[in-house]
């Protein structure tokens, strides 16, 4: 069972109480990960665990599931991309502390101690999840557009050595 979600949260409050959040967030409410997307309808599964580990360092461990309507680079459709996007964030209070932080975590610095909005952490590990050049699986362009690349692929007379051309501006001299 979901629980409603906080829009926002003190992240070293949580991890000192060991507090686990679970539910789903609208893409709507996710502005900058909008500009990749084809809409923005769905919801995104959100666990997210606050804690402390065994050397001090508050931690988050989250797990944010969705399917997205992205557009494809090769034929400009819309596809779906399913997303299961694990997190292990360091919660720390300055860039300096990120030096000495274990391997295993990424660090999330939250200089303020204002309140952190949930969407926009969520948003930012989705946004990071996100592929360079989304396309399709399968070939997705029509055979006409393929064919039609051939006639572009016409070899011109190309000269032997590289060279050649230095050698003929040598002897218009």
């Amino acid at each position: 069972m979901h629980q409603k979600l906080p829009q926002e949260l003190d992240p070293f409050r949580y991890a000192q109480n060991g507090l686990e959040l679970e539910g789903e967030l609208q893409l709507l409410s996710m502005n900058r990960l909008a500009k990749y997307l084809h809409n923005d309808e769905g919801v995104v599964d959100i666990t997210m665990k606050f804690d402390v580990d065994e050397t001090g360092t508050p931690y988050m461990r989250g797990q944010f599931q969705v399917t997205l309507s992205l557009n494809c680079e090769r034929c400009t459709q819309a596809m779906d991309l399913e997303l299961k996007v694990d997190s292990l964030l360091a919660i720390v209070k300055s860039e300096i502390k990120v030096e000495g932080l274990a391997e295993q975590y990424e660090p999330w610095v939250i200089d303020t101690n204002d309140l952190v909005i949930l969407s926009s952490v969520v948003e930012d590990e989705l946004i990071l999840a996100l592929p360079l050049v989304p396309r399709h699986d399968h070939d997705c362009l029509p055979e006409e557009v393929w064919s039609a690349g051939d006639d572009l692929n016409v070899e011109e007379e190309k000269p032997a050595s590289p060279f050649a051309v230095l050698s003929a501006l040598k002897v218009k001299n």
